[in-house]
């Protein structure tokens, strides 16, 4: 079984209860799926009470919703941050994000919540819902923000953000993320994450050159 990334399964400064709590969730998914994971199996494991559990998550979604949140806000932190006063600095933007979005997508534990996510997409689309939620619309929204401010300056066509964010998400993952919950492709080093963020943000920004 996978082990859980640390920081996925800890949020910003999360209390020791709340990080056991994501930890045992994580391993009771990994082992009995999503609709089998139960909250008072996840409680026992992380040695708190349902109550407990309840108070700091919700609910099993909402446990669920926070290791996907977590992911995904660290993901988008290259973005945030990112000064772009000319097409440089974008290329620059854009290879940080593309490094972090692979380092993030390709660990261990990340693959396995996506390959649970299409294991259970036929009983229930809970998983798939909140990595779509929680997950892809947040990055979806920081890069077309990116984007537009990019137009803003002149640094990009007048294309639609929102499609040139897609673009340089295809052009950065290709079929690898798929081969990876296959497990026809091994993770890639630092190396190769940093030449593929490169090779995307060189492309999109040819692709939409103002």
């Amino acid at each position: 079984m996978p082990k859980p990334n640390p920081t996925l399964s800890s949020v910003d400064g999360s209390p020791a209860r709340r990080s056991a709590i994501l930890q045992a969730a994580f391993a009771v998914l990994m082992e009995r799926g999503y609709s089998g994971a139960s909250t008072l199996e996840i409680a026992t494991r992380a040695k708190v009470s349902k109550r407990e559990l309840y108070a700091e998550f919700g609910s099993k979604a909402g446990i669920l919703r926070s290791l996907i949140a977590a992911t995904s806000a660290r993901m988008q932190v290259p973005l945030q941050t990112a000064e772009i006063p000319d097409r440089g600095a974008l290329a620059a933007a854009l290879t940080r994000y593309g490094i972090s979005v692979l380092s993030e997508l390709t660990t261990p534990a990340v693959i396995a919540i996506n390959r649970l996510a299409v294991a259970e997409a036929g009983r229930s689309s809970d998983i798939g819902d909140v990595l779509e939620t929680a997950g892809r619309e947040p990055n979806r929204r920081a890069m077309a923000d990116l984007f537009t401010r990019a137009q803003a300056g002149g640094l990009l066509g007048n294309g639609n953000p929102d499609a040139m964010g897609g673009q340089f998400y295809s052009l950065l993952t290709g079929d690898l993320l798929l081969r990876l919950r296959l497990g026809v492709a091994r993770p890639p080093t630092s190396a190769e994450i940093k030449r593929r963020a490169e090779t995307a943000a060189d492309a999109v920004l040819v692709l939409n050159a103002p």
